[in-house]
């Protein structure tokens, strides 16, 4: 061999030409994953939100308390206060320390002299068997995940704890970098049935036109690593070289220990492996078991039922705020199925419309017996998606898109690989698909950079009562209301159009009044309330 020319030699029974072919494709892996990367952080700010809260502070309760719980007094961040200040108003405050002063005292003086009041939690957190002891509502997997970066940012800010946004922009990283991960799974299993091309393509389209850009990469939610280890489970179940149900196992249980949805996945395979092949059951089983149990172990422990999470014991509570009943699965399926799919505020085809390739693939797998495994995935996503439309808020909260199912969309990805040889058989259907990537691609970018999570969910409306009885006009800009009631008369209310309150929550609906557009037509405006949003979360203050 030349010292100049170097060449990688086969693997013992790997064909030349195989691995001739494999060296572009670990490439563009390397180059589809960093492009990812650069894009989900190139906004320079994290989606700072009270639902990633105490997955954010997860890693720092482990590195330095060696504990996966939050008490009061350790992460007063993740509480509600309200301060009686020197002239005898009471202003709700938040602070990260106790140590922050105001009006001449610290947090801990005005508590201990009676004039700091704590209101309640974030909901992010929920009770364990211990009073006083909270666990993350969302789990451990997501928090766990980010541990690396977290331990890698205190080296270069030792005091990480007292600077919040160093905190979020570490494990937005993480999060970024777990959602460029799915998709470089997703190249490189379509790459041996599409070619490089192709794969490289419907990976981009996966991390750039589905709401994995506008939601998943921006915060340390559940979904970003959800997503990484679903699509490292299908790597192993679908490569073509050396399928591996136990590696499959270990990285779908792994999925379930950051999203307990994703248990559905590695039931649906193991239905699969049980109807064909029990060896590869038992391959499985194994690799999903030591998971598992640690999160049976976790369940005991921390909330004293092996099989408790902390979103079943938190979404009784959050199901009788916003609806009125405990129910967590009161939603009639044909509404939260429309919502989810095709409503202005929500839906899926919306706001990813490309996505319908996909679906198409759902159809396409029945036609082939061969294809277990992805009718696995399919049956997956299809119990997934009911189950969410079943939910008792179907539309997530206060969201960008599609969040509800946000998973699923890595599901949907590498069932797209059966569809793509049938759009680039026309050119027709390849501009279509163009067309629909195209808007897809703008409706994310336009979450990325100007969704400002309250802006439109919680749209604030300023009624000018008066002068005259019965008069009431609205203005959803504050200074236009202003100026109405002093030139014309009258007082100005405010009332937040929540779409968590059932008096607004047709606005979900409602063509004329959607988030595209809301985000749209107010770009900046959209962009600065994001920033002053995300300083309100993460600097002290009132």
């Amino acid at each position: 061999m030349s010292a100049k020319k170097k060449r990688r030699l086969p693997e013992a029974g790997e064909d030349p030409a195989t691995a001739a072919a494999a060296r572009p494709s670990r490439r563009l892996a390397g180059i589809l994953g960093g492009l990812l990367l650069l894009v989900y952080l190139a906004n320079g700010d994290t989606l700072a939100n009270h639902d990633a809260s105490a997955s954010v502070y997860l890693p720092l309760q482990l590195l330095g308390r060696g504990r996966l719980t939050f008490t009061l007094e350790d992460s007063p961040q993740l509480f509600t206060y309200e301060l009686r200040r020197p002239s005898g108003k009471t202003q709700g405050v938040r602070f990260h320390s106790w140590d922050f002063v105001l009006d001449g005292a610290t947090m801990r003086q005005h508590a201990q002299a009676g004039a700091l009041l704590v209101t309640g939690r974030l909901y992010c957190l929920t009770e364990t068997r211990w009073p006083g002891i909270y666990a993350n509502t969302f789990g451990i997997g997501a928090g766990l995940f980010a541990l690396p970066a977290v331990a890698v940012a205190k080296l270069f800010d030792p005091a990480l704890q007292k600077h919040p946004p160093h905190i979020w922009q570490a494990t937005k990283f993480a999060a970024a970098a777990a959602v460029a991960g799915s998709a470089v799974f997703v190249f490189l299993v379509a790459a041996a049935a599409l070619g490089s091309r192709r794969a490289f393509l419907l990976a981009l389209i996966y991390g750039l036109c589905t709401c994995v850009w506008s939601t998943s990469s921006q915060a340390l939610w559940q979904h970003g690593p959800t997503e990484l280890f679903l699509a490292m489970g299908c790597y192993f179940l679908l490569r073509r070289e050396r399928p591996s149900a136990f590696w499959a196992g270990i990285a779908f249980s792994l999925a379930v220990a950051c999203r307990p949805t994703a248990i559905l996945v590695l039931a649906a395979v193991a239905l699969m492996f049980a109807l064909r092949d029990r060896r590869a059951l038992v391959r499985l089983v194994a690799g999903a078991l030591p998971v598992g149990v640690l999160l049976l172990v976790y369940g005991l422990v921390i909330f004293g039922h092996a099989f408790s999470t902390g979103q079943t014991g938190m979404g009784s509570e959050v199901a009788l705020g916003k609806t009125g009943s405990a129910d967590l699965w009161q939603t009639p399926l044909y509404l939260g199925s429309l919502g989810l799919f095709v409503s202005p505020g929500r839906g899926l085809l919306v706001y990813s419309p490309v996505a319908v390739v996909a679906l198409g693939g759902m159809l396409r797998v029945w036609r082939d017996r061969k294809e277990h495994a992805l009718q696995a995935l399919s049956l997956a996503a299809v119990v997934m998606f009911v189950l969410a439309a079943k939910w008792f808020d179907w539309w997530g909260g206060w969201c960008y898109g599609y969040r509800p199912i946000v998973d699923l969309t890595i599901l949907l990805a590498f069932l797209a690989v059966l569809v793509v040889p049938w759009v680039c058989a026309r050119r027709g259907r390849r501009l279509v698909v163009l067309v629909l990537a195209g808007w897809s691609f703008l409706v994310q970018a336009l979450g990325a950079y100007a969704y400002d999570v309250s802006g439109w969910n919680g749209r604030w409306a300023y009624d000018v009562v008066g002068p005259g009885p019965n008069q009431v006009t609205t203005y959803y800009d504050p200074a236009q209301a202003k100026r109405h009631a002093r030139e014309r008369g009258g007082s100005v209310k405010s009332r937040s159009e929540s779409v968590d309150d059932p008096a607004y929550r047709h606005r979900l609906w409602s063509v004329s009044d959607n988030p595209i557009f809301y985000y749209l037509s107010r770009l900046q405006s959209s962009h600065a309330r994001r920033l002053e949003g995300i300083n309100t979360l993460l600097v002290d203050g009132t």
